[in-house]
């Protein structure tokens, strides 16, 4: 990879960095979104997470205004990378934190584990500057993690049901497995 690769990468991871920050904490206002974030989202947009799917920009800004209105959370990045397609006309980034859900924060903080894939393609700016126009967001987050996190019931979940149900799991290969064996030596 030369130094000029490099230099993209770094300066895509950036922006994907300031995007995911923006767009994942809810203190930003929604006119900061638009100004920030909506220029680097293409018109054929499509957002999905385990629970929805929508499609389009004025969909897309919608939705991040209704989110930053209606829920209280921020995001902890842990890791961000972006991986260029050969030829450099697009690419993917990938962000692996936690969405901390703060909506009942006087209770407790929610944290949850979350995956976030922005795919996108490059295009020139009128300075020659290329500019990533993103065109897939996918948020992924585990129920099981979910489940885990809800008081009281995250513990028998994690200590009881997993534990438990791990054990019956390896039960029953070992009788497929031995009833295979038996097969296989009449066979």
């Amino acid at each position: 990879m030369g130094n000029t690769e490099r230099a993209l990468i770094q300066r895509l991871e950036e922006r994907f960095r300031r995007m995911t920050v923006l767009l994942y904490d809810t203190s930003i206002r929604p006119q900061v979104l638009e100004e920030e974030v909506l220029p680097f989202i293409g018109e054929d947009v499509v957002f999905k997470d385990p629970w929805q799917q929508g499609e389009g920009r004025e969909n897309y800004r919608r939705g991040a205004a209704g989110f930053h209105c209606m829920f209280s959370f921020d995001f902890d990045i842990f890791q961000l990378n972006v991986q260029l397609e050969e030829g450099h006309r697009g690419g993917r980034a990938i962000v692996d934190g936690v969405m901390n859900l703060r909506q009942f924060s006087w209770l407790f903080t929610y944290p949850l584990r979350t995956i976030l894939v922005y795919d996108f393609s490059l295009v020139g700016t009128a300075d020659g500057d290329l500019k990533p126009v993103v065109h897939v967001h996918e948020e992924m987050w585990s129920l099981g993690d979910m489940i885990a996190a809800v008081p009281g019931v995250g513990r028998f979940y994690k200590n009881v049901f997993r534990k438990g149900f791990s054990h019956g799991f390896l039960a029953a290969s070992a009788l497929c497995r031995r009833m295979r064996g038996a097969s296989a030596t009449r066979g």
